[in-house]
């Protein structure tokens, strides 16, 4: 494998070449392929004609779903963020769910419970309303199409100390700023990674803040694994 690329819209900044090259190779190719519309991206067949594997972000994770078949994560989730060639056929992964998962057993072993509000209910929020109920765990869904004053809304009421460490997950694109209130004892696990709008604000306010580049690594990590193999996953 040396040869991969990443599928998205204003990619320009995506640490995924360093990611990969410090999997596989510091010589494997990794090409960012910026479509400003969904018109514009070649099929599936034509791109796994020229690169190994393909990763897949915000806002095409559903764009190939009718010319591939989905390994059963990818099928309940409605989304992949992985294309891999197998024989004849194409097969869409998502990698996001397995590190979501993985994070998650991480933070109820440390914790025990978590009382979890998740921001958002894009592509994103359904990975992780999937892997919360895989897991059997409870969690609230705010959006800002439902939410008045979603960046500034005040999450204290949302929470109650008898159900656990009070958790945001914010998956929300980039543009979108929390500005709002929280218990000073909850975690934000931020699916965005570098984001110093939410990093720096919520610093000194809360217990503990989360990045999103851990996430990354660890689907990147399962990305690997997923190209790898030459069997259906």
């Amino acid at each position: 494998m040396n040869k991969f690329a990443l599928v998205g819209k204003e990619i320009s900044h995506s640490r995924s070449p360093e990611m990969y090259r410090k999997l596989i190779s510091p010589n494997v190719e990794y090409d960012l392929l910026d479509y400003k519309e969904s018109s514009d991206i070649p099929k599936a067949k034509t791109l796994l004609s020229q690169y190994d594997g393909i990763n897949i972000t915000s806002p095409y994770k559903k764009h190939f779903l009718e010319e591939i078949e989905l390994t059963t994560n990818a099928r309940e989730i409605g989304a992949v963020n992985c294309l891999k060639r197998s024989g004849d056929k194409i097969i869409g992964e998502n990698t996001d769910y397995l590190a979501i998962v993985d994070i998650l057993k991480e933070m109820v072993k440390e914790n025990s419970a978590l009382d979890v509000v998740v921001l958002g209910d894009g592509v994103m929020s359904k990975v992780v309303q999937v892997a919360m109920k895989n897991l059997k765990l409870d969690s609230q869904i705010l959006s800002r199409k439902l939410t008045k004053n979603f960046h500034k809304i005040n999450l204290n009421s949302y929470f109650h100390p008898q159900n656990g460490i009070p958790l945001v997950i914010n998956t929300c694109a980039r543009e979108y700023v929390f500005t709002g209130e929280l218990p000073g004892n909850s975690f934000f696990w931020d699916f965005n990674y570098n984001f110093p709008q939410h990093s720096h604000h919520l610093f000194h306010k809360i217990q503990k803040y989360f990045d999103g580049l851990n996430m990354l690594e660890r689907q990147a990590f399962y990305a690997v694994a997923f190209w790898s193999n030459s069997t259906d996953v």
